[in-house]
């Protein structure tokens, strides 16, 4: 790899930045896989999911078995057991506790749960569980941690010294690996709407006849623009919003432009936790890298 090439890892970043997408991403994990809010607000998987996901999805006889790895079944215990386990892993990773370690468990069992059914996988969840999984390269116990507060509310009982502070400053690299999560969500989605079905609307078209586009944003839009107008608009920006992001005096207002964009889709579509999860992701862009000075000899 060029030397050009590995100065993009290169750098340092506020550390809190680490924690922030730990929490963001550990809640919105813990909320898309349960009805905990239902009493509160309705959300759109609540349409689906009673208590725990996956725990009311077990197949009534004669079941029909399809994993997405040949061979690999969970039986109705073993389905049970792991959806416990990621929901106090989830908790454990909310919580900063063993967050690392806490990010690896998580990813490894929500992706058993997917593998063991192929009619449970959703792109979103695929990019929630990478995500997760990303979270371990960086350091996201190092605040906002109830290890650290225990730490120091012990030390405060014993009389002792304080534990020592957590660093302000980390290093970049894992911060650019999760940049290119979203980027590269940006960039496939523009790829798959260099279709002519979709840039003369018909896809739009044909999913409004099904209720999946509808409301009143989107009938403004669509009133204002046209079909093809909004297929269009929603290229361009799909290109644009990563090139605007990869670049630094553009990158603050391409994340307001971003939050915007996926507020807008949330409005006219049902996408989930999709939209939650890029703007947590989003959040990666914030910070500015640091570059130490150059030593001379």
């Amino acid at each position: 790899m060029s030397e050009r090439a590995l100065s993009f890892f290169h750098g340092s970043v506020p550390t809190a930045v680490y924690p922030a997408l730990r929490v963001g991403l550990a809640g919105i994990f813990l909320v898309r896989h349960a009805d905990w809010l239902r009493p509160w607000v309705f959300l759109e998987h609540h349409r689906f999911v009673r208590g725990l996901m996956f725990l009311e999805s077990t197949p009534a006889e004669p079941a029909l078995l399809s994993p997405m790895i040949s061979g690999f079944w969970l039986s109705e215990a073993a389905t049970r057991a792991l959806v416990y386990a990621r929901t106090l892993l989830a908790v454990l990773l909310l919580l900063g506790v063993r967050a690392r370690a806490s990010a690896v468990g998580l990813a490894l069992v929500s992706y058993a749960l997917l593998a063991a059914d192929r009619y449970r996988y959703y792109h979103h969840l695929h990019l929630l569980y990478v995500s997760v999984a990303f979270l371990a390269l960086a350091p996201i116990g190092a605040s906002w941690s109830l290890e650290h507060a225990a730490a120091r509310l012990l030390h405060r009982v014993r009389g002792t010294r304080a534990p020592v502070a957590p660093v302000a400053i980390s290093d970049a690299w894992p911060l650019q690996l999760i940049r290119a999560l979203p980027l590269g969500v940006y960039f496939a989605a523009f790829t798959s709407k260099l279709d002519p079905e979709f840039l003369r609307g018909d896809v739009l078209r044909g999913l409004e006849r099904f209720q999946v586009l509808k409301g009143g944003f989107w009938e403004l839009v669509r009133d204002l623009v046209g079909y093809r107008g909004v297929a269009t608009l929603a290229g361009l920006a799909e290109i644009a919003l990563p090139l605007a992001l990869m670049l630094r005096p553009t990158r603050r207002l391409a994340v307001v432009l971003a939050l915007g964009f996926h507020a807008g889709i949330s409005a006219c579509m049902p996408v989930y936790s999709f939209g939650a999860q890029m703007a947590v992701l989003l959040v990666a862009f914030l910070p500015q890298r640091t570059f130490a000075p150059s030593r001379t000899p």
